[in-house]
């Protein structure tokens, strides 16, 4: 009998997992801040992603940057780590992950060809503090000092 992995699911123990994330809070000259904006749900959200195996923290946020964005940066800093219960996803299947989260502030090594993406389908954009559009979770989470200010 071949069941479905959703029906199999239930006869296994969930599972818990601590992901590794960088984060990068990457501003333009004018201090205005990148955001990426999610294609199917239209929230924004800062440059980040999973930790590779081997993989320096700050090299993953280099690595995020450039992926998502296709900018570069000199320098990252480390502006702080993140954890706790508000930073948990869970599946359908019933497993979580929480997520751990080195945020990194860095100013972007701007150029024409990346620029012209800014504004454009890419969902690419700057936003002032006082102008941020809706974030996802973590976004808003990482940046909750600064938008109750």
């Amino acid at each position: 009998m071949n069941l479905p992995a959703r029906d199999l699911a239930q006869y296994i123990a969930k599972r818990s997992h601590i992901i590794v994330k960088a984060a990068v809070r990457a501003e333009n000259d004018q201090g205005e801040l990148l955001l990426i904006q999610h294609a199917e749900y239209g929230h924004w959200r800062m440059p980040a992603g999973e930790m590779r195996p081997g993989e320096a923290i700050e090299d993953a946020a280099h690595r995020e940057l450039w992926e998502e964005t296709g900018w570069t940066t000199d320098t990252m800093t480390l502006e702080g780590l993140y954890s706790g219960p508000d930073l948990r996803h869970l599946h359908t299947s019933g497993d979580e992950e929480y997520y751990v989260i080195a945020l990194f502030r860095a100013q972007i090594i701007q150029d024409h060809l990346v620029e012209s993406r800014v504004n454009s389908d890419a969902g690419l954009k700057f936003f002032a503090m006082e102008s941020l559009p809706p974030l996802n979770d973590i976004s808003r989470i990482l940046l909750a000092s600064e938008i109750a200010e």
